[in-house]
C-alpha cells in the first residue's frame, strides 16, 4: 500500500503507538483507520490488541471472535493468542483453552504459543498439563528464561522436586537476578529442610522486591551479623503478612543473647500488644527512628544474617501468654467456652485465595481444605468446635450448625482484631484443626498443638514430607498429594482426632 492508501497514516501511527505502549492511543489510531478500511483484518487486530492492553477484556473478545485471518499463519497465532488470553480472564475457559491450543498446534514450535498455554494451565490449577507444553518448549527455546522458570514453577507445584530444582537453575543461569526464580528456589529448598540454600535464596522474596521498590537487576543486600552485639543497636523492620512476621520473630532471642539492643518496627499495628508480651518485652523495644543503629535489616533475613549456627537451626515460638482477665470475660460471655467438654478450634480456608476469571495465585499461598469433610471428621468426636474461619461465606456456619448441632459450636469468626482478645480465646481450646493460618503461631507460642491439613505443594513450614514439622512440633501434619484429593489426608485425621478426643455417645 502507498501513502495514498486510505486510512494508511492513521494505522501507522497506530504501530508507533501500539509500540511506545500508548495503548489508548493505539486504539484510537486503529479505529480511525479502520473507518476508512472496515475490512482490513490486520488493522482490526491491532484494534483488538490495543484494548486488551488496556484490560478492554470483553471488548476485544467482542471485536476479536469473528476475524478471519485467511491463509496468514503468523496472524493466526497471534489472533489465537490474545483471543484465549482475553477469553480466559472475563471467564470463558473452555473457549480459551481451545484458542490457546490452537495457536500452538499451528506452530509447536512458536515460544509464545507453548509459554502462553502453559501458563494457561498452570493458573486454571493444573500444573501437570503445563509441563507436558513447556518441557518440549524449553528444550526447543533452551535460551528462554520464561520457559525455564514457568517450566519448574509447575514441577514444584507437581510434586517434581529435582526437576524443579534442575529448570529453576537454568532459568538463574541465563538472568541471575531473575526475582521470581530465586523465591521458589527458596520454598524448594526450604520444603526439603535444606535451610543454608533456602534463606539464601528467601532474601530474593518477591515481597521485598516489591517492598523496596527496588530498580531491575536488584541484588538483595543482607548484612553479616557478628557474633558479639554488645554495644551495637540493631533495628528489626517487621514484614510480611502476620503470620510470617509471628514466624520470624522466633529469631529475635538470638539477637538479644548475643548483646545486641534490638529496637522492634511492626509492620501490622494489630501485633503491637505482642510488644508487651513477657518474652518479647524483655527482648525488643519500639523502634526509634532518632536512635542510630549499627544494623538495619528485615524480619525474614534474620535466619541468615545470623550466621551458620541459627541457619540451620529450628527455633521454638516465642513464649506467648493470654491475659487471665480477658479470659475469664470471654468464658462469662460465651460459656461454651468454660465447658469442661475439650474444644476445639477449626479453620478451612487461609492465605491468598484464587482470582476469578480461572486464575491461581501462587498455590502455596492458597490454603483451602473442604468443608464437608471436615465436618463429616468432626461430626463424631467428643468434642465442642469453635470456628475461628474469617470471612465466612454466606451459608458457611449454617452447614456447621447444622452438621455438628448448634449447641456445641461457637462462631468466634471475628475475633481477629483485638490481640489480647485472640490470645485469650485460644487459650481456651485444646488444639486446632484445619488448614495453618496465624492462629497456628499463635497457639505454637501458647503451647496449644493441633492437627495441620497442608495442601499440595506445602507451605515451606510443614516441608515436603513428615509429620510434624519441625517448625511446629506440636502440630501432626496431614499431607494433600499433589494431584490426588482430600480423601487420604482425611482419614488420617479421622483417627488421629478420634484418638485423642473419643468418640461422643450421642442418642
Amino acid at each position: 500500500m502507498d501513502e495514498g492508501t486510505p486510512g494508511l497514516e492513521h494505522a501507522l501511527a497506530g504501530d508507533r503507538l501500539l509500540a511506545q505502549g500508548q495503548f489508548a492511543q493505539a486504539f484510537d489510531a486503529y479505529a480511525s483507520a479502520l473507518q476508512a478500511q472496515p475490512r482490513n483484518v490486520y488493522w482490526r487486530f491491532l484494534a483488538g490488541e490495543s484494548m486488551f492492553h488496556l484490560g478492554r477484556y470483553e471488548d476485544t473478545v467482542t471485536l476479536l471472535h469473528d476475524l478471519d485471518p485467511g491463509a496468514d499463519t503468523a496472524l493466526a497465532i497471534e489472533l489465537a493468542l490474545t483471543l484465549g488470553r482475553a477469553l480466559q480472564l472475563t471467564g470463558h475457559t473452555t473457549a480459551a483453552e481451545m484458542q490457546l491450543i490452537k495457536a500452538f498446534m499451528l506452530d509447536p514450535g512458536h515460544e509464545e504459543a507453548a509459554y502462553n498455554l502453559g501458563v494457561f494451565y498452570e493458573q486454571a490449577g493444573l500444573p501437570e498439563q503445563a509441563v507436558t507444553f513447556l518441557q518440549a518448549a524449553a528444550q526447543r527455546h533452551p535460551q528462554s528464561v520464561r520457559l525455564h522458570y514457568n517450566l519448574g514453577s509447575c514441577l514444584a507445584q507437581s510434586g517434581q522436586t529435582a526437576a524443579a530444582e534442575y529448570a529453576l537453575m537454568a532459568a538463574l543461569a541465563l538472568q541471575p537476578d531473575h526475582v521470581d526464580a530465586h523465591h521458589n528456589l527458596a520454598l524448594l529448598y526450604l520444603r526439603q529442610g535444606n535451610l543454608t540454600q533456602g534463606w539464601q535464596h528467601y532474601a530474593w522474596r518477591f515481597n521485598r522486591h516489591a517492598t523496596e521498590g527496588t530498580p531491575a537487576h536488584w541484588v538483595p543486600k543482607t548484612p553479616e551479623l557478628p557474633a558479639d552485639l554488645h554495644g551495637h543497636t540493631v533495628r528489626v523492620q517487621g514484614e510480611q503478612g502476620i503470620g510470617d512476621e509471628l514466624f520470624f520473630m522466633r529469631y529475635l532471642p538470638a539477637l538479644h543473647a548475643r548483646g545486641a539492643q534490638v529496637q522492634y518496627q511492626l509492620c501490622n499495628a494489630k501485633l503491637a500488644p505482642l510488644l508487651s508480651q513477657p518474652a518479647l518485652a524483655s527482648l525488643v523495644q519500639a523502634s526509634n527512628s532518632e536512635t542510630p543503629a549499627s544494623f538495619r535489616l528485615l524480619v525474614g533475613d534474620l535466619s541468615w544474617a545470623l550466621g551458620s549456627a541459627l541457619t540451620n537451626a529450628y527455633p521454638d515460638a516465642v513464649p506467648l501468654q493470654a491475659q487471665t482477665a480477658v479470659r475469664t470475660g470471654l468464658q462469662q460471655q460465651y460459656p461454651l467456652l468454660a465447658s469442661p467438654r475439650r474444644k476445639l478450634g477449626l479453620a478451612w480456608r487461609a492465605g491468598t485465595q484464587a482470582q476469578p476469571q480461572g486464575f491461581a495465585t501462587q498455590r502455596w499461598l492458597q490454603k483451602t481444605a473442604p468443608l464437608d469433610s471436615l465436618l463429616d471428621v468432626l461430626a463424631p468426636l467428643d468434642a465442642e468446635v469453635v470456628v475461628l474461619q474469617r470471612g465466612l461465606q454466606p451459608g458457611e456456619w449454617a452447614q456447621v450448625q447444622a452438621r455438628l448441632g448448634a449447641d456445641r459450636v461457637l462462631d468466634a469468626s471475628r475475633f481477629d482484631q483485638d490481640l489480647d482478645e485472640l490470645l485469650a480465646l485460644l487459650s481456651c481450646l485444646d488444639g486446632l484443626v484445619g488448614v495453618s493460618n496465624t492462629n497456628v503461631h499463635l497457639c505454637a507460642g501458647l503451647g496449644i498443638g493441633g492437627d495441620v491439613l497442608v495442601p499440595a505443594p506445602a507451605e515451606f513450614r510443614w516441608q515436603e514430607e513428615g509429620s510434624p514439622s519441625p517448625w511446629f512440633p506440636g502440630f501432626a501434619v496431614h499431607r494433600q498429594i499433589a494431584g490426588a484429593d482430600w480423601q487420604a489426608p482425611m482419614e488420617t485425621l479421622t483417627a488421629s482426632l478420634q484418638a485423642r478426643y473419643g468418640v461422643a455417645q450421642r442418642q
